[in-house]
Order: C-alpha cells, then structure tokens, then sequence
C-alpha cells in the first residue's frame, strides 16, 4: 500500500488489528542493510504503575526501559528473558524491566525511603549514584544455554544514549535509539545498522553507509509529539518518504508476571519450620505479596499445615 504522503509503506499483514493495546513492529529497507523497530506500550505501564506510585522521573525512565527491552529482545532468537536492570548507590537503588518469550513484560523500581530527586531529573547517572546499568539474557530453567551479562556504561544523561554506545561498543552496531512518553504511554524507535553482505563491494559498501546516514538523520528530525501521537505507518511514512520501507505484522506485548503459588511456597520455606509456625501464631495467618504484580498469597493454619506436612494445599487462593 501507497501511503498518501507517496512512502512506500506496507500496512500490516493482520486485518483487522485494533489500534491500541502494547505491540511491536519490526520495519526492513529496500536494498538497505538497516533493521528497525517501533514500539507503543500503554497497558503494561498501567498495570506496573498501579502496583507502585513511583515520582515522574522514574515512572518516565522505568517506561522507556519497558521499550527498551521490548525492542531488544526482539532482535533475539531467545525463548529466555533478556533484563535491562541497574543498580547503585543513588536515590534509585535498583530498577529491573524485563521481557521474556519477546512478548510477557514485567518491571519494578526501588527507591531509598527519604531520598532527594537530583537537581536534574533526567540524568540517569545522577539517580543511581555510583551504579551500573546491565542487559542480561536469562535462559529458561530447562534449557542448556549459558546465561549472558553485558555491562552498560554510564557516560551520558540520556539513558538512551547510553544503550546506544552500548551496541556500538559492544555489539558492533551502529544504533539509534528514540525514546518518548508522557504519562500513560511510552514509544520506542530503534535504528542499526547490520553488516553488509558478505559479496558487496566497496562502491555498494559506501553507498549503503550514505543510506545509513541519510536514514538517521531523518529521524533526528523527530519529534516527542509525532513519536507519541502518530500511528506506526504514518511516523515511517513522514520520516522516510524517501526510502521506501516494509512493515512487517505486529507482535502483541503483555504485562504478565512470573509469581505462583509454588514460587510462594518456595520463598516461605526458607524459614525453617519453628519460624513458619511461631510467625503463624503471632498473626494468625502469613501473607506473601508479589512485589511485581501485587499478587496477595495467603497461608491460614490449613496451609501451613500442608505445606509443612507436604500434603496437597486444601485452601487459601491467591488474593489480588
């Protein structure tokens, strides 16, 4: 399909896709070694931000991490998750987004109890204090894979910034990162440049290097609004009328947390038995919360019961 600003950009292969709801699309240059990737996400922000009331900035940061990490995996051949994660010493001790199987999303931030905001708000560095910001691919529990971490360095404000230097250091890719929210959406733009062929010669090299270039520079001409306003067709269309690109069907994004029950079970039997008991009189019953999604896991005296003696739980569903 020929949009009307004349790009040559096809629509999705999916009729009938709704236009709202979190997905993910992957776009391809004619004859252009360079990949993209747009993604828009407005439930999984609703869903981590009514478990936690976090300050604007790092509701602003936790969402472009969402994107982030969103893209990213999607660039993989990984069942596994891969984890945008940072740690320090700063206001923000620690923030995790993750995406696993590509399309589940869960995330969290962690704050000091009586921090200060820094002076300026959008420098990453300036809330984590000597930290470290990490991408982290976990495989499943079954699989044979090894588990990978790749440090990212801090050098620049812009947390998107820093993800690029990352790719371009440590992948050897050449990235361009957009990233856009306002208070209940973020979207996300990503940009590399993959090696050319194996066969091309040095003229077709060069030309697809001004391509590159020529690719990037029109999308520094964009906006936060077009970012967050526009449909995917309508932002390619106007940002690369020139070059005609291919958008390919969407993948659906969900919030969908890991915890369950056996994981609960798990996490109160690292007490030992006379621990789980004396804390069951002290409260009459044990009430486990995950941190992620607010899942509510209560234990009553049948419970305990069962999950000390080993016999099938007869009560006490998951509260939510």
């Amino acid at each position: 399909t020929t949009l009307s600003d004349g790009s040559n950009l096809h629509e999705p292969e999916q009729p009938g896709q709704a236009a709202d709801g979190d997905r993910l699309h992957r776009f391809s240059f004619q004859d252009i070694p360079v990949r993209g990737q747009w993604v828009r996400l407005t439930e999984t922000l609703r869903v981590a931000n009514s478990v936690h009331t976090y300050p604007p900035p790092i509701a602003h940061l936790l969402s472009q991490m969402f994107a982030a990490v969103s893209m990213f995996s999607d660039n993989l051949k990984f069942s596994g998750a891969v984890a945008l994660q940072s740690q320090g010493s700063g206001p923000l001790i620690r923030s995790l987004a993750e995406c696993r199987e590509q399309k589940y999303l869960r995330g969290i931030a962690h704050l000091q109890p009586d921090y200060a905001p820094p002076a300026n708000p959008r420098d990453l560095s300036a809330w984590l204090g000597e930290g470290r910001l990490a991408i982290s691919l976990i495989p499943p529990p079954d699989s044979q894979q090894t588990p990978y971490q790749g440090m990212v360095a801090l050098q620049d404000a812009e947390f998107s910034r820093n993800l690029e230097t990352y790719f371009a250091n440590s992948e050897q890719l050449p990235s361009r990162l957009f990233l856009a929210s306002t208070a209940t959406s973020v979207t996300g733009l990503l940009l590399q440049r993959i090696p050319s062929a194996d066969h091309a010669t040095e003229m077709t090299i060069d030309a697809e290097e001004e391509a590159w270039r020529s690719i990037v520079a029109l999308a520094d001409t964009v906006t936060d609004d077009e970012m967050t306003e526009l449909p995917v067709e309508q932002l390619l269309g106007r940002l690369f009328a020139e070059y005609p690109c291919r958008l390919h069907p969407p993948r659906e994004l969900s919030y969908r947390c890991t915890c369950s029950r056996e994981k609960s079970d798990r996490t109160l039997r690292v007490l030992s038995d006379d621990e789980i008991e004396e804390l069951l009189a002290e409260r009459g019953r044990i009430i486990i919360d995950c941190e992620f999604c607010g899942t509510r896991y209560r234990y009553d005296t049948v419970d305990i019961g069962a999950l000390l003696g080993g016999n099938p739980r007869s009560s006490g569903d998951p509260l939510h």
